[in-house]
């Protein structure tokens, strides 16, 4: 624990110089150091000491013992915003990592889905969420969520804070752009935050946007109501 609470307290104030190692192998306290803010971490269920972070601009980093010692994930994204990680439930080695960080003024575009098949160990970019190839609405991937079912959606924007929701029931090989609800701003300079499943119902998801609108899908991504409309904003 003491570890964890030296990798997030250097996202906020300044930690003494470190370097890598020989071999690209990074301390806890570097880890933030070198590679920016710490967007997201993961830690694998059924391997505790196993853990992912992603970084504003440093990519995607593991650790195999707890948090002491970190090296790069996957030397693709080693320029890389990670903004978001999650594992199938069932199936926790099948892992995807969003890059592209598109909340802060000045945003940073990154190259869509990666996915991990063997607990983190090996990624490959999922071609047909790559920006250069589908077009820049990948540009900043935000949320992810993976149903019970499989079902995968992706909360995405583009440059001009334009958001998206991506679906795809066959691990990400093809996707599907799905509408939000009607009457909302969500789809023009309003993006899209933390979309969730249901834990306990594969067809039950939700999303809030930057307005605090909390938005509902009973049929698993496919269709979006508002369930609750708010006065606030999360901007």
């Amino acid at each position: 624990m003491k570890h964890i609470l030296a990798l997030l307290s250097c996202t906020l104030f300044a930690c003494q110089a470190a370097v890598a190692d020989e071999h690209g192998v990074l301390s806890a306290v570097a880890l933030a150091e070198q590679n920016g803010r710490v967007l997201v971490m993961y830690v694998t269920p059924q391997q505790p000491d196993l853990m992912l972070a992603g970084t504003t601009h440093g990519g995607l980093w593991l650790s195999s013992d707890g948090g002491n010692q970190w090296h790069p994930a996957s030397s693709d994204m080693q320029q890389l915003a990670v903004t978001a990680i999650v594992s199938e439930p069932y199936h926790p080695q099948i892992i995807y990592a969003g890059t592209g960080d598109g909340r802060s003024g000045k945003t940073s575009a990154g190259h869509g889905l990666y996915k991990s098949n063997d607990g983190g160990q090996h990624w490959q970019q999922l071609p047909l969420t790559d920006p250069q190839q589908v077009g820049e609405r990948w540009n900043h991937v935000l949320s992810i969520a993976v149903s019970t079912d499989g079902i995968v959606l992706a909360a995405t924007s583009d440059n001009k804070r334009n958001g998206y929701i991506f679906r795809s029931n066959d691990g990400g090989n093809s996707w599907g752009l799905f509408p939000v609800y009607d009457g909302s701003a969500v789809g023009k300079h309003n993006l899209v935050h933390k979309v969730r499943f249901d834990p306990a119902d594969p067809q039950s998801a939700i999303f809030m946007d930057d307005y605090a609108n909390v938005t509902y899908s009973n049929d698993a991504g496919i269709s979006w109501s508002v369930v609750r409309k708010s006065s606030g904003t999360c901007k």
